[in-house]
């Protein structure tokens, strides 16, 4: 009651924050999209086309992105998805490591060579990774006529071509892997 006598009407939620919260029950909820059923989860995660944003989703609700990769969804499943995920997590463990930690901009050779060896990998993606790695992202160009026409897949750093990394000859599907600098 109030000094005029009149009662005031409090949410229990609403009387302190939430960090004011004393037991798990008066506590509100802190995953609001845990209230969702999964099916409207499935139906949010099948809208999300970028694979950087994938990875966020992931990393902000891990059991959402695992409840994308366990249904199939195909960017979650993609080689590039392990990419992305890779990426931002390397980027938020420097910028929590100290102040003024700079931002990893680009991606690792090691990174770029697996996802290059994976035989679900496509030149297709080269314009995302490129995106988000200018400095050290993959290349590829076609050469030769008949039997012996062939893609090739290389690193590029910035705009200079680096290691030979993968040839594919075209007809027959062969698919050729390189290692060390020179390819």
């Amino acid at each position: 009651p109030t000094d005029s006598g009149t009662k005031i009407h409090t949410h229990p939620y609403m009387s302190r924050s939430p960090r004011a919260a004393r037991t798990e029950e008066d506590a509100p909820p802190t995953d609001w999209l845990g209230e969702l059923p999964p099916e409207l989860h499935l139906r949010i995660l099948e809208g999300v086309d970028d694979f950087s944003d994938c990875a966020a989703f992931s990393l902000a609700s891990p059991r959402l992105g695992l409840l994308a990769l366990r249904s199939g969804l195909a960017r979650f499943k993609d080689p590039l998805f392990a990419v992305a995920m890779r990426l931002l997590l390397i980027e938020r463990l420097h910028a929590g490591s100290f102040v003024g930690a700079p931002i990893m901009d680009t991606l690792n050779e090691a990174t770029l060579r697996a996802y290059a060896a994976d035989r679900r990998a496509t030149a297709d993606h080269f314009p995302w990774l490129a995106r988000v790695s200018p400095a050290r992202c993959l290349s590829s160009e076609v050469t030769g006529a008949g039997a012996s026409r062939a893609e090739h897949w290389r690193l590029r750093r910035g705009e200079e071509n680096g290691a030979n990394l993968r040839r594919r000859l075209l007809q027959s599907g062969t698919v050729q892997h390189y290692e060390g600098e020179q390819g």
